[in-house]
Parts: C-alpha cells; sequence; structure tokens
C-alpha cells in the first residue's frame, strides 16, 4: 500500500510538473531554438564537392568568403626571394694581396736567378762544372719551389729552369710588367667566389694577347690560375634580410575573394585549387566539423531568442502566456526559416519572409510581427552570407507588410495587400540597383523576382490561414466576419428554431460591440462571441420566454427542475459550438456569458413555494466560468442589460441608465468581474456605450395632442389619427 501510494505521488508529481506553464514555455522555448540552430546552422555550412587533382571539375564552386590560395602564394614568395641578387661587399686588404704575391713572386725569381748566376760563377773552369752546375740549379729550384710553394703558385719544372737559367733580366721585366698591368686590370672589377674563374680567363686573355716570348706566356697562363683572390664577397644577413623581406611581400598574397569563382565547370583542378577547397572545408574527403561557426550561429540564435523572449514579456503578454500561441508563432518562425534554407540557394530575393510577418500580424500581434520579421532577417542573413539586398527588403517591406495586413477584414483585401507589398519589393530593389548602377537586365529580373516574391508570400498566406486558425483555434477578423454571416449554419438554425433567441442575440451583439470597442477590446470578437452565446437554447427553445408562443412550461415544473434547464443552455452551447467547430475564444464566452450568477426568478420562486429556509442559493446558481476576458464580460453585462431594458414598461432614458448601471454594478458586487481586467473607468464607458445604444432604439417620440370635435362634420377625423398614433406606438415596440 506505502508503494502504491508513493507511486501514486510520483506520478502526480510529473503531471504537475509537465503542466506547469513555465516547464511548458521552457520546453517550447528549448525545441525551437535547437530546431532554429540546426536549420540556420545547415543553411550557413557551405556545401561539400567530391574533387581530385588532375580531375576535371564538374561544379562551379565559389568561394563563400575571402580565403588565400596558400599554394599559389608560397610560390611567390619563393619567386619574388629567388630574383632577389646578394649583396656584396669590399674584402678589405684583397688588392694588396695579390699585389704581394706578385711582388713576392718576382722577389723569388730574383732572388733564384741571382744565387743561380753566383754558383756558376763559382764554379766556371772547374773540371766537374756540368755537374755543379747541376746540383746549383736543383738546390735552386728546390729553394723557389719552396718560395712559390708557401705564395700557392705551381709550376711546372720546364717552367721554373726556363726562369732561373734561361730567362734574362729584359725577359723577367717585360713578364712582370705584363702580369702586373692585367692584374691591376682585373682587380679593378668585382671578383668574386662565384665569378673568379670567370675572371681568371679573363686575366688569361689579356697576358695571351700581350707581346711576349710563348715561353713567358706559358708561366704567366699559369701563374694566372693562383694569383687572384675574390675582392668582394656576398653579405648574408644583408642579403638574408632583402630575400626575407622579398618573401614575406604582401603582393606575395594571392586572395580569392567573397563570391570569386575558384573552379569553373569543364576547369582542370590544380593543387592549389584542391587547398583552396580543403582550406574551406568543402570537401567531402576531408570535410569537418566547423566548430567555430557552429559556436558563433549558437550564440546569435541565443541571443535573438533572449531578445524576442523579453520582448514579448514586456509588450505581448497574451501571446507569452499562452501555450497555443507560443506553439503558434513558433511553427511560423520554424516554417520561414525552412523554406529560407531551401528557397536561397535559388536566390536570396525569392525568400518568402513576409508570410511569418502577414500570418503573425493577422493571427497574434502586429508589434510582435515587427519584432519577429526583424529576428528572422537576422538569422536568415547568417544563411545568405548577409546579402544587403534581402536584408533591406526584409526589413522594410516586411513591416509595411505588417501593417498593410493587420486591418485586412476581407480575402479579398489581402490579395489587394499582396499587390501592394510586391510593388513596394519592387521600387525597393529597383531603387538598390540604380544607387550601385546595376544594368537594366539585373534591374529587370530582379524587380520579376521580387514582385513574384510579394505574391507568392500572400498567396501560402491565405492559403495558410484557415488551417492554422482551425489547427490553434485563433480567431481573426476573416474568420470572424465568416462566422457572423447569417448564412452560417448554426446561426441560420438559431433563427429558424428559435427566433426570438436569434433576435435578442443580435441586440446583445450591437450592444457588446459597441462597449467592447468603447474599452479597447476586441470589438468584433464580443459582436459574434454575443450572436453565438445563446445557442445552448437550440436545445430545448421553447422552454425560454423570448421563443414561448403558447403559454410557459415552466408553469408546471418545479424551480428546481426550471433552473436545472435553464442554466443547462451553457453547456449544451458548448456542445454545440464544438459540433461545429466554432472557436475556442467564442466557446468560452459561451460558457462565461453568465458566470456563476443566480437564477433569481426560480430561486425567489423556489422560497415561496417550498416555504422552507432550506432552499439553498448555490443550487440555483449557473455552473459556468466566471469571465476571464474583457470580451466575455461585456457579453455578460450586455445580455443582462438588454433582457432587463426589454422587459421595462417605461422606456425612458433616465430609467434606462439607472437600470443599466444598477445592472452591472450587481455583478460586480457578486464577484462576477473579478477575473477580468476591467476597471472602474471601464465600467463607466460601458455604461454610456450601452446607453447610447438603446438611445437608437428606444427614442423618444412626439405626442400627438387629442383632436376634440368641435364641429359634427369633422366626426369620423379623429378615428383615423388614433389609429395611425395606435400603428406608430405598435412600431416602436417591436
Amino acid at each position: 500500500m506505502a508503494k502504491d501510494k508513493e507511486k501514486g505521488n510520483n506520478n502526480g508529481n510529473k503531471k504537475a510538473f509537465y503542466k506547469n506553464k513555465r516547464i511548458q514555455r521552457f520546453f517550447i522555448a528549448a525545441v525551437t531554438i535547437i530546431l532554429a540552430f540546426l536549420i540556420v546552422l545547415n543553411g550557413a555550412t557551405p556545401r561539400k564537392y567530391r574533387v581530385s587533382v588532375g580531375a576535371i571539375s564538374e561544379y562551379d564552386i565559389l568561394s563563400p568568403r575571402d580565403i588565400v590560395n596558400t599554394v599559389k602564394t608560397e610560390e611567390n614568395a619563393r619567386k619574388a626571394a629567388s630574383e632577389v641578387l646578394p649583396v656584396m661587399k669590399d674584402i678589405p686588404n684583397a688588392p694588396i694581396e695579390v699585389i704581394n704575391i706578385v711582388d713576392k713572386l718576382f722577389f723569388l725569381i730574383d732572388e733564384a736567378q741571382n744565387s743561380y748566376n753566383s754558383r756558376i760563377s763559382s764554379i766556371s773552369g772547374s773540371r766537374r762544372y756540368e755537374e755543379l752546375a747541376l746540383n746549383a740549379l736543383n738546390e735552386t729550384k728546390a729553394a723557389f719551389e719552396e718560395g712559390i710553394g708557401e705564395l700557392g703558385i705551381e709550376l711546372e719544372v720546364a717552367q721554373i729552369d726556363y726562369l732561373i737559367s734561361n730567362a734574362s733580366e729584359e725577359d723577367i721585366n717585360s713578364l712582370e710588367v705584363a702580369i702586373r698591368s692585367k692584374v691591376n686590370d682585373i682587380m679593378r672589377k668585382d671578383i668574386t667566389e662565384g665569378n673568379l674563374e670567370e675572371r681568371i680567363n679573363e686575366l688569361k686573355d689579356g697576358i695571351f694577347s700581350s707581346e711576349i716570348k710563348y715561353e713567358l706566356k706559358n708561366v704567366a697562363l699559369t701563374v694566372s690560375d693562383f694569383i687572384l683572390k675574390p675582392n668582394r664577397t656576398i653579405d648574408d644577413e644583408l642579403t638574408k634580410a632583402r630575400r626575407d623581406a622579398a618573401y614575406n611581400d604582401p603582393r606575395n598574397i594571392e586572395t580569392i575573394k567573397k563570391g570569386q569563382k575558384i573552379l569553373s565547370v569543364g576547369d582542370v583542378v590544380t593543387q592549389d585549387k584542391l587547398q583552396v577547397l580543403e582550406d574551406l572545408n568543402l570537401l567531402e574527403t576531408t570535410s569537418r566539423f566547423d566548430f567555430s561557426l557552429a559556436g558563433g550561429i549558437l550564440a546569435i540564435i541565443l541571443f535573438l531568442s533572449l531578445m524576442l523572449i523579453l520582448y514579448m514579456h514586456n509588450f505581448c503578454k497574451k501571446v507569452y502566456y499562452n501555450r497555443t500561441d507560443l506553439i503558434l508563432l513558433s511553427v511560423v518562425i520554424l516554417m520561414i526559416l525552412f523554406i529560407a534554407r531551401w528557397v536561397y540557394e535559388y536566390s536570396s530575393l525569392l525568400i518568402p519572409i513576409f508570410i511569418a510577418t502577414m500570418l503573425i500580424s493577422i493571427l497574434l500581434d502586429l508589434r510582435l510581427a515587427i519584432a519577429v520579421n526583424i529576428v528572422l532577417t537576422i538569422a536568415i542573413s547568417l544563411m545568405i552570407n548577409n546579402d544587403f539586398k534581402f536584408i533591406y527588403m526584409a526589413l522594410i517591406t516586411g513591416t509595411f507588410s505588417a501593417f498593410i495586413v493587420s486591418k485586412a477584414n476581407k480575402r479579398n483585401r489581402l490579395s489587394l495587400a499582396g499587390i501592394i507589398v510586391s510593388a513596394i519589393n519592387v521600387l525597393l530593389v529597383a531603387a538598390i540597383d540604380i544607387i550601385y548602377k546595376a544594368g537594366w537586365e539585373t534591374v529587370l529580373k530582379e524587380c520579376g523576382l521580387v514582385f513574384a516574391n510579394g505574391i507568392m508570400s500572400m498567396v501560402i498566406t491565405i492559403g495558410l490561414l484557415p488551417f492554422l486558425e482551425s489547427t490553434f483555434n485563433v480567431i481573426t477578423p476573416l474568420r470572424l466576419l465568416e462566422l457572423a454571416n447569417p448564412n452560417q449554419p448554426l446561426l441560420k438554425k438559431l433563427l429558424m428554431e428559435a427566433p426570438g433567441t436569434y433576435h435578442h442575440s443580435l441586440m446583445v451583439g450591437n450592444l457588446a460591440e459597441a462597449a467592447t470597442e468603447a474599452i479597447g477590446g476586441n470589438a468584433l470578437l464580443a459582436r459574434v462571441g454575443a450572436y453565438f452565446h445563446d445557442i445552448g437554447k437550440l436545445k430545448r427553445p421553447n422552454f425560454f420566454i423570448e421563443n414561448q408562443m403558447n403559454g410557459n412550461p415552466h408553469d408546471d415544473m418545479t424551480a428546481n427542475l426550471s433552473t436545472l434547464i435553464i442554466t443547462s443552455h451553457i453547456h449544451d452551447g458548448n456542445e454545440m459550438a464544438k459540433k461545429y467547430k466554432i472557436p475556442l475564444p467564442i466557446r468560452d464566452i459561451i460558457l462565461q456569458h453568465h458566470g456563476t450568477t443566480l437564477v433569481a426568478y426560480f430561486y425567489h420562486k423556489a422560497k415561496v413555494t417550498e416555504k422552507s429556509e432550506n432552499v439553498g442559493e448555490e443550487n440555483f446558481r449557473y455552473d459556468g466560468v466566471k469571465p476571464t476576458t474583457k470580451e466575455a464580460a461585456v457579453v455578460m453585462l450586455a445580455d443582462s442589460v438588454e433582457a432587463a431594458v426589454r422587459s421595462m414598461t417605461d422606456k425612458t432614458e433616465g430609467k434606462i441608465e439607472g437600470l443599466i448601471r444598477k445592472i452591472i454594478k450587481d455583478k460586480l458586487d457578486d464577484g462576477q468581474l473579478d477575473h477580468c481586467s476591467l476597471t472602474l473607468k471601464d465600467l463607466d464607458s460601458i455604461a454610456k456605450a450601452f446607453i447610447k445604444v438603446f438611445s437608437g432604439v428606444f427614442h423618444a417620440r412626439e405626442e400627438y395632442p387629442d383632436i376634440k370635435k368641435k364641429e359634427d362634420g369633422i366626426e369620423n377625423a379623429p378615428n383615423e389619427v388614433e389609429f395611425e398614433n395606435e400603428n406608430e406606438d405598435s412600431d416602436s415596440l417591436e
């Protein structure tokens, strides 16, 4: 038993949790935000493509944003760096070192010749001359080779022999002059490691063209390979700095602009284009979830949702606290986002955002329609990469469309509104195109698209209205006017079967409309609600006095039974209204138009006939609901006032006003107006409106004076006048 009780408590807590209005609003908001986020994210995420290097593109692929072609940029940077020439710097003392080598070379030649000649002179006349001469030459050659070896010069043996033993002083001088002049010429030029071989060849060419002996040329050409040194070298630091600057030059960056074609149909896919597609996350093969895109979109959707919630909480409380209206609002918003997701791929100018503003303006609230238009414009702009033409059109024409349809009370007026919206679209887009100097072909094309958008939006709106009205039990002026048509089946039935109730309802409708309009309520809803408020009397029309022709059946019934029959008409009316699919707001008026008021006549009858003090007042009250809206309260007052005034015998303006104010005060004192938002000022305005309507119905008439018989010849005249007077009084009573 304890477990069953605990289980029952848990189930009860769950039901209470799910029925909590805050929980319901939170759930509706959460579902709407999640679905809106998924739709917008799907629309904002670029399409993926399957391509490979060397393949032929089957797509026209546009860049969704500015993107750097990294492969081409790298190629440009390397090329720019390679084109920077090395920065050269002088090598200190390089010319001096070359001159010193030349000086030392000829010093060694001179020293070797002197040494050799001295030794030859000392052995002249000796028997061993040849042997000693050879030894002297070898010793001198060894010392000479060692000396030039230190200079880095290598000569052939024959060349050394010639320089030491055969070359005359004049020959050596001519060789020295030739080498020095040519070296000086070459050293005036830039000599680097890179062009050293070239400079050596220049030196050899110069020596070869000089006018010296062949043997000397041969020596000079050999020496040329060793005496030149670079006088300039590369400045590595400065060269690197310049090449780095050229590499990092912004002009190397190759950017593909937003909207620019990356690939066209038939293009060969190159490595750089493939890399661009990968960087843009447009490849199916390397696709990855874009967390930054999703996070940004989610943040914006949350901000927009919070803004709309705060707006409704402060300015549209009726929608904010009504679960059905919130669901309707969510359905409209998600529907437009879904349509926009699939339409913008053809053209953003075809997105029918006006459907939302028109539906919300007609079904819910004008101010809310404008706020939702702003929210939807921002959300859709995320999917279409902030297309400014759509944004201008949605904000301006969307706002106009909300105002245009807010007062439309006929479907043909909605059609006219569609044409007006289309015209505004055309003028707006044409103005934008003219500002940006677009060609006439573009202007005509875009004007055609937005005109079709306006017409299409209105057609869809008109088509959706009946479905949304019936699904969400929403009352619109169009729906109310249709219900107010005398040919409406239930009203026609009321006219045929309960004509008295029908005419009573018409009068209550006139009173309710005037009074509701005076306090700023929905006057049309009050009128139509009044038309249907007594349809429950159709079940037993003869039990209500306005329909009785031959006696009153209540004379033969107990007060309790009569009360039961009388009070049952509100529930009978509600069931009948459900059967005929009458909207909920009118059914509420049917249930609330008597509230819990006392059926005073039968209550007093019971007290008199039963002669008992145990007659309970609660048994003679309606078991309805006290009015919760201004319109229901006004219908209650109008119903009571019409019946009371109709039963008056002396219908003077003063007495009618007194009775009206007394009835309103009695309802107020009885607590019947506790649950609606009527103020004392509103009640005074209602009373004045009632009085004004009755003054037009029971208006004063001028009395005809009595005509006395003054002459026998006019004896029949008074009777004719009295007959006419009787007809006038009869007409006024009707």
